[in-house]
């Protein structure tokens, strides 16, 4: 669905009704994982420092995309 929208443009017949898909998937699987057993649920539980750990992910993001414009 996303490579169809990136490969697609607003003036595409059947633009909107795509995104508008792909934003329904998106929202039906953020609730799916809220629920007891999926990731955030379990994340939450976890002893793990969620603030260090999404720090280093955007710090490693930011050598990836860094690297990619270089």
């Amino acid at each position: 669905m996303i490579s169809q929208i990136e490969q697609s443009g607003p003036t595409d017949d059947y633009f909107d009704s795509k995104v508008k898909v792909l934003s329904e998937m998106i929202k039906h699987h953020v609730k799916e994982e809220k629920q007891p057993g999926g990731m955030f649920a379990e994340a939450k539980a976890s002893k793990m420092d969620l603030k260090e750990l999404g720090g280093e992910l955007l710090k490693r993001k930011e050598e990836l995309t860094g690297a990619a414009a270089s």
